[in-house]
């Protein structure tokens, strides 16, 4: 069976279901385990299925700017939802502010901090979530079926619509469409960021391609060493630098360099195991999923392939590298789960703890105001800038990170790594104002890889009781710290941060009253 017809063989089940049943709604309490063994290292498998409502066939899965695994559930028939699994495996599912009947599909961790994900089918329209799991849509200028997302270089999300469309939406939810360069008659799926700063997808069809993108629209698509009609499915980077794919109908494995040189891996899969998912693993490896073989699979760089299958009891279809150092991945069918393979011998990815904006207040010392970490709810910096450090911290010591701005006016500058800490310098932040900083790529002195971490701040100059607007009572504040040594308690009213509590302080108050934050 194609690919296609399975995806629609899904939907019409999905519909079928509804039928019958529309108001299910049970949860499937429990979670299984498996173990097995894989030459020195010992394997585990376990699988979530508390906190995931029955028959909702959670598709793909990507690692969160929060530490957390965040999944779509494609049964459109009865409601769209997102969902987020902890490393512990405590589900949340998200349906506010996803328009029935679409059903969310792909899904990518954006340059904004936020998780962005397909609407397939008759929803035609792109969503984005929150951490805190707040949704907003987009449709405008979106022809058909968002299927695959991918974060690419140039700030913006790319994603694969089911006809012969490429997609890309800037984090306002602009959206511009190209079709130039693309063979018709294809259907296209998996797409993601090449090392090379162009945006790679695949092609079903008779004559199986994979296609590349430049930021500008520029496509170019190459066929040579693909076997015909073997389906390309999912593409992932991989950690030599190239290019990796499924074939779904071939059963195999793809590689294709930067250059568009391909070579195909079939040894080790299992006939008609149907690969579906494909991501770069934690150990160095990529990992794949086999929806027909009840297996997650390796292959390794040079193509070696070795096949998982002990404690896993339901299809296997979306897969990440988690933030844990495991390999997390969907079971899509109606006993609807979330697996885990334990990856022994791999650090952790770090995980982020807390963070904090810190500023020196001349001879008084360095003080700092520990930041909330709901965006919905941000801490209010009074302190003056234009420059700022935001200190993320993390539960071990930290060696490189990539650090963004993806809303307000300011500037990530260098970066400073001190044991757990990485300092953040913004320059040419503006007052009066949300700014969110993110982190990228966080990487562990122990190899661990793969952190993340994204902060909301906002900025208002003399809000010493961060309220969001100066008022007379910010004045009081100030002015019963007069003369005063700077300390723990009073270091906010120091608005000035020159490390003295004067009539300064007054002034930059009293000139910033009745300025305010928007709503946040």
């Amino acid at each position: 069976m194609k690919y296609v017809d399975a995806i629609l063989l899904r939907f019409l089940r999905s519909a079928a279901l509804a039928f019958v049943a529309p108001s299910i709604a049970a949860c499937i309490g429990f979670a299984t385990t498996g173990a097995f063994s894989d030459g020195a290292q010992a394997q585990t498998v376990a699988e979530f299925r508390t906190g995931i409502t029955l028959n909702t066939r959670p598709e793909h899965i990507t690692t969160g700017p929060d530490g957390n695994l965040w999944f779509t559930e494609g049964d459109g028939s009865t409601r769209g939802a997102i969902g987020r699994i902890t490393p512990l495996g405590v589900v949340t599912e998200f349906t506010d502010g996803i328009t029935y009947p679409g059903a969310p599909n792909g899904i990518a961790l954006g340059p904004d901090g936020n998780l962005w994900f397909g609407e397939a089918y008759s929803g035609n329209r792109l969503g984005k979530i929150t951490p805190d799991g707040v949704v907003t849509e987009f449709s405008n200028n979106i022809s058909t079926s968002p299927q695959f997302m991918a974060a690419g270089s140039d700030g913006n999300m790319w994603f694969t619509e089911f006809a012969t469309i490429i997609g890309r939406v800037t984090p306002a939810g602009v959206v511009t469409e190209f079709t130039n360069g693309i063979s018709p008659n294809v259907f296209l799926d998996g797409i993601t960021a090449g090392p090379d700063g162009n945006i790679w997808f695949t092609e079903g069809g008779a004559i199986a391609r994979i296609g590349r993108i430049t930021p500008a629209g520029v496509v170019t698509e190459f066929s040579v060493g693909i076997t015909p009609d073997s389906n390309p499915i999912d593409i992932t980077t991989g950690p030599d630098g190239n290019l990796w794919f499924t074939e779904y109908n071939g059963n195999r494995i793809g590689r294709i360099t930067p250059a568009g040189i391909v070579t195909e891996f079939s040894a080790g899969i299992t006939l008609n195991s149907q690969p579906g998912d494909i991501t770069a693993g934690p150990d160095g490896n990529l990992w794949f999923t086999e929806l027909n073989a009840l297996r997650v699979a390796r292959i390794t760089p040079t193509g070696v392939v070795t096949e998982f299958g002990a404690g896993i009891t339901n299809g296997p279809y979306g897969i990440t590298n988690g933030p844990d150092g495991n390999v997390w991945f969907t079971e899509w069918e109606s006993h609807a789960g979330i697996g885990r393979i334990t990856v022994t011998g791999v650090p952790a990815a770090p995980v982020f703890q807390h963070a904090v904006s810190r500023k020196t207040h001349g001879a008084a010392g360095t003080f700092d105001l520990p930041l909330g970490t709901v965006a919905t709810n941000p801490t209010t910096e009074p302190r003056a800038g234009p420059t700022q450090s935001i200190v993320f911290t993390f539960d071990k010591p930290i060696t490189s990170a990539a650090a963004m701005v993806s809303e307000g006016t300011a500037t990530a500058g260098a970066l400073t790594f001190t044991g757990d800490d990485v300092v953040v310098d913004l320059n040419s932040v503006g007052n009066q104002q949300y700014v969110t900083v993110s982190l990228i790529g966080v990487a562990s002195t122990d190899g661990g890889t793969g952190g993340s971490a994204s902060m909301r701040i906002g900025f208002l100059l003399g809000d010493v009781n961060q309220n969001r607007v100066v008022s007379l009572a910010d004045l009081v504040l100030v002015n019963g710290q007069l003369a005063k040594l700077v300390t723990s308690a009073n270091f906010l009213k120091d608005v000035n941060a020159n490390g003295t509590l004067t009539v300064g302080d007054i002034i930059m108050t009293n000139a910033s009253l009745a300025k305010a934050l928007p709503a946040p």
